[in-house]
C-alpha cells in the first residue's frame, strides 16, 4: 500500500508548479506552448503560495509532491489579489497578440477561459452567503485511486474548522455522468452543473464544470 504523508507546502512551491502544468489539462499537460504562461500560473497558484501557505498542504509519496490543497480561508484578500494577477495576465495577452507573438492555439485558449470566467462568475452567485472559503485540490497522474485525495480533502475539512466554518466550496472538472454521482457521493452537494468550455475543446470530451459545498458533518467536526 502507497504511504501518503502530508506536509507544509514551504520549500515545495516548484514542485508545486510543476505538477500544475503536469496536470493542467484534467491529470494531462497542454498539448502546446502557452503563451504567457508564466503570467497564468501566477494567476492560478500565487495567491495560494503566497498570502494562503500556512493553510495549504502537499501530499507526499516516496518524498516526492504527488498532490496539493490549497486553501484559502480570506476570500477578500484573495479577491483583491487576483484581480492584480488578471489584469497582468489580460495586459500580456494582448501585448502578445498585437506583437505577433502569440500562438493560435494560445488565442483560442485564452478566449475560451475568457468565457468560462465569465460562466465562473456567474455561477459563484448561487452560493450561499454564508460559505466564502474554498479549496482547490490536484493529484498527480498514478495516485488517483482515492487514498490522495481523501487526505487532501480531509485537510481542507480541518483547515475549514479551524476558521470556525462548517462548509466551504471547491470547483471540479469531470467527464461523464456516473463520475459527476461518485463526486457528489465523495465531494458533497453539487450546486451547479456548467461546461467547461476550455477543457472540453482541449480533451475532445464533454467536460463539467462542478461546484460543490462541502457540508461538514457533526462527525466530521468531532474529528477535526
Amino acid at each position: 500500500m502507497t504511504t501518503v504523508q502530508l506536509a507544509p507546502i514551504a520549500g515545495r512551491e516548484e514542485q508545486i508548479r510543476r505538477l500544475f502544468w503536469e496536470t493542467v489539462t484534467i491529470g494531462h499537460p497542454l498539448p502546446f506552448k502557452l503563451t504567457c504562461a508564466k503570467h497564468y500560473e501566477n494567476l492560478g497558484l500565487n495567491w495560494y503560495l503566497i498570502n494562503g501557505a500556512a493553510d495549504s498542504t502537499v501530499a507526499l509519496v516516496d518524498g516526492e509532491v504527488v498532490g496539493y490543497s490549497l486553501v484559502c480561508c480570506d476570500s477578500e484578500s484573495f479577491h483583491q489579489v487576483q484581480r492584480k494577477y488578471f489584469v497582468i495576465l489580460v495586459a500580456s495577452v494582448l501585448l502578445a497578440l498585437i506583437t505577433g507573438r502569440s500562438n493560435k492555439e494560445s488565442r483560442r485558449f485564452y478566449w475560451l477561459r475568457l468565457q468560462d470566467s465569465l460562466t465562473i462568475s456567474r455561477t459563484r452567485k448561487v452560493l450561499p452567503k454564508n460559505v466564502h472559503m474554498h479549496a482547490h485540490l490536484n493529484v498527480g497522474h498514478g495516485f488517483q485511486d482515492g487514498s490522495v485525495s481523501r487526505k487532501l480533502r480531509d485537510h481542507a475539512d480541518q483547515v475549514c474548522l479551524s476558521y470556525g466554518a462548517t462548509a466551504y466550496f471547491g470547483e471540479i472538472n469531470a467527464v461523464g455522468g456516473r463520475r459527476i454521482l461518485g463526486l457528489h457521493r465523495v465531494g458533497g452537494q453539487i450546486v451547479n452543473d456548467s461546461t467547461n468550455k476550455t477543457f472540453s475543446w482541449l480533451t475532445g470530451q464533454d467536460v463539467h464544470r462542478l461546484t460543490l459545498i462541502r457540508h461538514l458533518t457533526a462527525n466530521e467536526q468531532q474529528a477535526a
